[in-house]
């Protein structure tokens, strides 16, 4: 995705470059009425700054959301082990912080600015992954054979349980 903006972004500009001024109003309005739409998970009724900082905190939240307590309940993690995993969790909450500030305020007012928005929030999932990856690894190499199957298990009991869920509604 990185790549495909840094082939579209010049082209882009090029193009809002191009247009009058009336055609760029009517181009950056298109957008930006799209990223309100786009943003209709979000309470109805809310500004687009409003709708874009809850997408945000969303995807922060659910990023880094480890179900901490599901850990500790099914893998058991033994006193050796606990550092690594106080860490991982400081690793997930500090990667969670660093996708929050990387949201605009505001709703970019230009495509092209909207397109670097997009690439800076790239690059903030991108460096989360990279904050969160080596305590996870930490983590997951300390845990002994059986807890590691049952952390694997983790995903799928979870995947399970709201698929019976969602069935017995």
């Amino acid at each position: 995705m990185m790549q495909a903006i840094q082939i579209v972004r010049p082209a882009l500009a090029l193009l809002h470059d191009s247009l009058s001024d009336e055609q760029k109003q009517r181009l950056d309005a298109l957008g930006t009425e799209e990223s309100h739409n786009g943003g209709a998970t979000a309470a109805a009724g809310s500004t687009g700054a409003s709708t874009l900082a809850t997408i945000c905190d969303r995807q922060a939240a659910s990023f880094t959301k480890l179900p901490v307590q599901d850990i500790e309940e099914i893998v058991k993690p033994k006193d050796q082990q606990q550092t690594a995993f106080e860490n991982l969790k400081q690793a997930s909450a500090q990667a969670a912080d660093e996708l929050k500030t990387s949201c605009a305020a505001q709703p970019p007012a230009t495509p092209v600015a909207r397109l670097e928005a997009a690439s800076n929030r790239l690059q903030a999932l991108v460096q989360a992954v990279k904050t969160v990856r080596p305590t996870l690894g930490a983590f997951y190499a300390s845990l002994s054979d059986e807890q590691k199957a049952r952390f694997n298990s983790m995903g799928q009991q979870n995947t399970t349980r709201s698929e019976n869920a969602a069935g017995s509604r």
